[in-house]
């Protein structure tokens, strides 16, 4: 009979020079959608002009020693997922198919910083570049998904990246670090 092999973690790997420059190409390719073809529906403009400030603070947040290697492998999940073409709202459908990458990082970020307890909202500010705080900018995220978003695709995303279906309550206005449990 053979005997059962120890489990081994999987490490999550990410190019993270490819992921720079997917992060510099969709901030240009974004901003030069929106100078040719005007400002649309603004609180679309301003989730699809954070997405990429939001994937670079999940590049950063993989690779700070203070957050534990589960939230690590969450935000890899997250950063992979920005990153592939084919997700619930396929990139191709341009800028339109940003909105869940946009909806995906502010949801894994949200847990992330409930789940990195007090020093959750400190450790995403110190890696932030954003232009507002980015609590704000996570829950000004996730409120305009319950706007724009069909309820199927929002579902899917919260099970996916949010630890459940939860995600309303704690993306419309608690504080990540007032939170209580992982949702």
């Amino acid at each position: 009979m053979p005997t059962p092999q120890a489990h081994t973690p999987i490490e999550v790997e990410i190019d993270l020079v490819r992921a720079q420059r997917f992060y510099t190409r969709l901030r240009r390719r974004l901003s030069n959608w929106l100078v040719t073809r005007g400002r649309f529906g603004g609180q679309v403009a301003d989730v699809l002009l954070v997405l990429p400030d939001l994937f670079a603070l999940v590049l950063r947040l993989m690779q700070d020693p203070r957050v534990g290697r589960s939230t690590r492998l969450e935000l890899a999940a997250a950063a992979i997922y920005v990153i592939s073409p084919v997700d619930l709202i396929p990139d191709f459908f341009f800028p339109f198919g940003y909105i869940d990458d946009a909806v995906a990082l502010a949801l894994v970020l949200s847990r992330a910083a409930k789940l990195m307890g007090e020093t959750g909202e400190e450790i995403l500010q110190e890696h932030w570049e954003g232009k507002t705080n980015v609590l704000h900018a996570i829950t000004t995220v996730t409120a305009v998904a319950d706007q724009v978003l069909n309820r199927r695709i929002l579902r899917q995303l919260r099970r996916r990246f949010g630890g459940g279906e939860t995600g309303e309550a704690e993306c419309h206005g608690r504080s990540s670090t007032t939170a209580g449990s992982d949702g």
